[in-house]
């Protein structure tokens, strides 16, 4: 059996519009371009006959998800998972990327943004690196896919944030991964091989 996993990344907060490291550290609610997003996205994921939502923690994941699952003819359940939050930029937490860059420099903060196996260890003082954050986000996804036992369960829908799709696509090894708010990027569980692949069937949403 095939489970599909569609991994969201949650609408737009004014921190995007500003370009500050916004962690797990660090609350924001949707803007209103953020909630139109969302809106947009919910008509989307009607078409993907999920059986539920696993949500980050984070205020605008779980902003997001419940605008999913407003309106709905049929109850689609929210589960809070802790694992499935953002990557914690330690000390750069809150602060712009053209602070960073001046602090950290180019070449440090671009390894950051778009990590390697060779690079995906590094992180900034006090906070998490991509790899602790895929093993974390790995982990989770494994145990949504092993206890997901019945027919019904063959579809979920995952959201969270641009550091953990990162990690993901390094973790995995996936390409054309779209960081936008409220893309989605559809994973497929193998229950018979214990294997992941990415599956290239959606449009990203504009």
């Amino acid at each position: 059996m095939k489970r599909d996993f569609f991994i969201i990344r949650h609408g737009e907060t004014d921190k995007n519009v500003q370009g500050v490291w916004q962690g797990s550290g660090t609350e924001a609610l949707l803007n209103n371009n953020g909630k139109k997003q969302a809106s947009e996205l919910a008509e989307k994921v009607k078409e993907l006959d999920l059986s539920c939502i696993y949500c980050s923690p984070l205020l605008r994941a779980v902003q997001t998800a419940n605008i999913i699952v407003q309106n709905r003819s049929s109850v689609l359940p929210v589960i809070i998972l802790q694992d499935l939050r953002e990557c914690h930029f330690g000390k750069s937490e809150g602060l712009t990327f053209d602070a960073t860059k001046k602090e950290y420099g180019e070449d440090f903060i671009q390894k950051i943004l778009f990590p390697n196996r060779k690079t995906w260890y590094l992180r900034f003082p006090e906070g998490e690196c991509k790899c602790d954050v895929f093993e974390r986000v790995f982990n989770a996804l494994n145990k949504i896919a092993q206890n997901s036992n019945t027919k019904k369960d063959t579809s979920v829908g995952i959201i969270c944030h641009a550091g953990v799709l990162n990690a993901l696509q390094c973790g995995f090894g996936l390409r054309d991964v779209c960081y936008d708010n409220c893309s989605i990027l559809h994973l497929c569980y193998d229950t018979a091989t214990d294997s992941w692949s990415q599956v290239f069937d959606l449009n990203k949403p504009s």
